[in-house]
């Protein structure tokens, strides 16, 4: 079948629709958005002590994790148990004035003290630690 053209040089010109390109590229940023916005982790593996009065937290806190090793992880990158100092540059950061300590049931009681102690030096008015429901 041959296709006739009318003016111009006779030469048809073949379009790619960018519609369904624009409304993929929307779909997958919705897509990180609300991916993103879960509950954030310390970044460290745990197993987390049970509790039968635990009760779940929203959002709003800085997670700081405590590993079975005894290594305190702050936004991914292991810190100091009595680092004052980046734990109140983590809080500024996040704008936030609440600290999540995610420690593993092994953790000696000491060490999970001292991270406590920290938080509320840099600045935490509510530190909270976390437990799964029994």
């Amino acid at each position: 079948m041959k296709r006739r053209v009318f003016g111009g040089t006779g030469a048809s010109q073949a379009q790619v629709d960018m519609a369904p390109l624009i409304d993929m590229v929307f779909i997958l940023l919705i897509f990180f958005m609300v991916a993103s916005s879960f509950v954030r982790e310390a970044g460290v593996d745990i197993t987390r002590p049970e509790s039968q009065t635990a009760s779940s937290v929203e959002e709003g806190f800085v997670p700081i994790g405590i590993d079975q090793g005894g290594r305190v992880f702050l936004g991914g990158r292991v810190i100091p148990a009595d680092s004052v100092r980046s734990i109140r540059i983590a809080l500024d950061e996040a704008g936030r004035d609440r600290v999540l300590v995610q420690a593993d049931r092994e953790v000696p009681t000491h060490l999970l003290l001292r991270v406590i102690d920290s938080a509320k030096l840099a600045g935490a008015t509510q530190v909270d630690v976390a437990a799964l429901e029994e």
